[in-house]
């Protein structure tokens, strides 16, 4: 065998052989990658049957029948339809879209704004069925991964939500945050656990994760169990200043503990007389107007997102707007105090 390369030695026999070999290699990636989309676009048209489109407006099919609109138009106003929430005619638009396409790019980007159109609208499980679908074709897309995570975390699928951010680590995304508050979800609707395992476990999360110090003030104030002020007093407690605010005096006097920003709530509700001043403007206000017998006003809270920057008037871990979580920023707000009177209309 080896006098049969010896004796082989014209440059034109190398040649050939080289390019012999360069065509097969390219024969064969051709054949493969029309292979693959051809199975890209069955996969495509068999998931698109079955979200089939129901609307009775004749207008709307004719739009959807016209083969001429671009593709780019389409996604526009199914954008536009997400918006003003007319969801039925954003998910028809995003699925006729996703058909015609051909490139992979625009099909990444049907995918993930169908997936996101079901998840605004409530269909959280059709929602995912999109965003895996959509991580069959793009394994690689963080945003689908992290909404895929989001909506597990809305069905109370937790360990799965779990699953998708350890993909996400492995993408080199920070996930640290998200973990944390998936943990502590998984662990308050553990019904095997008892009060006291929640609480110990939640505890501890809450060493590597101090957002999670006000979960742990809500389960005292839910179970009516009183707060033990050795551990309380070691919390942030400005995240908790709209749940001290409100809390009863019945079931926790504020007043009993010594930390500042307790004190200056605690001045402001009028519990104790201290004459320092503290760094909220609004409780300063307050405790001067009680100063002067003055109860009339109390206070409202708005909670804004740090990273999108919406308001929104109940408390979240995580932002309804942009997803983000441990973003809120409590704004206290002076209101006047309104009292609930006993009106008969007898």
């Amino acid at each position: 065998m080896g006098n049969f390369f010896i004796e082989y030695r014209d440059p034109m026999f190398g040649l050939i052989i080289l390019f012999s070999a360069i065509f097969i290699i390219s024969f064969v990636n051709y054949w493969w990658s029309a292979y693959k989309s051809k199975e890209e676009k069955s996969g495509i048209e068999q998931f698109v049957k079955r979200f089939e489109i129901v609307s009775d407006e004749d207008e709307y099919k004719t739009l959807l029948k016209d083969h001429n609109i671009p593709l780019e138009s389409l996604a526009l106003l199914a954008s536009g339809y997400t918006k003003s929430g007319d969801f039925e005619k954003a998910i028809g638009l995003y699925l006729l879209a996703l058909e015609r396409t051909k490139k992979r790019e625009q099909k990444e980007n049907m995918l993930f704004n169908l997936g996101i159109t079901y998840f605004k609208a409530g269909f959280l499980r059709r929602s995912t069925d999109v965003f895996l679908e959509s991580l069959k074709l793009f394994p690689r897309n963080e945003e689908t991964l992290r909404y895929l995570s989001v909506t597990y975390e809305k069905l109370k699928e937790y360990d799965k939500a779990i699953e998708v951010l350890d993909a996400l680590e492995e993408l080199g995304a920070k996930v640290k945050e998200q973990r944390s508050y998936l943990k502590s979800l998984s662990i308050t609707y553990d019904y095997k656990l008892t009060d006291v395992q929640k609480l110990d476990k939640l505890t501890e999360l809450s060493d590597t994760a101090p957002f999670l110090q006000r979960k742990i003030f809500e389960f005292w104030k839910i179970t009516g169990k009183s707060v033990p002020l050795e551990l309380f007093e070691k919390f942030d407690h400005k995240n908790l200043l709209d749940l001290l605010w409100q809390a009863d005096i019945k079931w926790f006097d504020i007043s009993t503990c010594k930390a500042p920003f307790v004190k200056e709530i605690s001045r402001a509700k009028g519990l104790n007389n201290s004459l320092e001043k503290g760094e909220c403007f609004e409780l300063d206000i307050l405790a001067h107007l009680n100063s002067i017998g003055y109860k009339g006003a109390t206070l409202n809270f708005d909670y804004m997102c740090n990273e999108c920057k919406n308001n929104f008037p109940v408390h979240f871990y995580r932002c309804p707007s942009c997803q983000a979580i441990a973003s809120v920023n409590i704004q206290p707000m002076i209101s006047k105090e309104h009292y609930e009177e006993n009106i008969s209309f007898q």
